[in-house]
């Protein structure tokens, strides 16, 4: 790297000079750099990353286009202290909810299946209960659209049908958290 001094030539250039060399402002001077290699390599961490990012942006430009959502994501922005509703967008997809609580109670011959689900700063969508079989197929399922964060479901099937209960939460991004039980 290079300083460049009293060259009124060069004085505040920027940018690419050739195939190698850069031109650079650092706190006021001018600096001559060799550009440097662009990487190649890339994770598999970072390449999801990088691509859930992007589902994340196309779902915040979604978002804005619809006048009820775009007010809520600006009320969120408020609350979050961040600069706007798209920003708000973007971190209601990038954050998922969370099981907090999945268990289950047995009385007699019925099952009783407790959930209690939360997200960061945002609601959840749908907690869904589901009881399979011995064969690995649904045998019951009941869901709720809830404001809130427990819900209590007691399946009408008797506990002998039921091998397995899926607990799935959907928040209102997409974003789908599953935890499964054995009985």
């Amino acid at each position: 790297m290079a300083h460049v001094r009293e060259n009124d030539l060069t004085e505040g250039l920027s940018g690419k000079f050739g195939r190698k060399f850069v031109f650079k402002q650092l706190r006021g001077k001018t600096i001559v750099a060799r550009r440097a290699k662009p990487t190649t390599k890339e994770s598999a961490l970072q390449r999801d990353n990088r691509e859930r990012f992007k589902k994340a942006s196309a779902y915040a430009k979604a978002m804005m286009l619809i006048p009820e959502r775009k007010a809520y994501y600006w009320e969120m922005a408020k609350e979050m202290k961040v600069p706007n509703a798209y920003t708000a967008a973007i971190a209601d997809y990038m954050r998922k909810p969370v099981i907090k609580e999945a268990e289950v109670a047995t009385e007699d011959s019925t099952l009783t299946v407790k959930m209690s689900a939360a997200k960061k700063d945002f609601r959840i969508g749908i907690i869904k209960a589901v009881a399979l079989g011995h064969d690995g197929l649904p045998v019951e399922e009941a869901e709720t659209i809830t404001e809130f964060e427990n819900w209590e479901y007691r399946f009408v099937r008797q506990k002998d049908w039921i091998q397995k209960i899926k607990v799935v939460v959907q928040d209102e991004a997409g974003n789908i958290v599953v935890r499964e039980m054995v009985v």
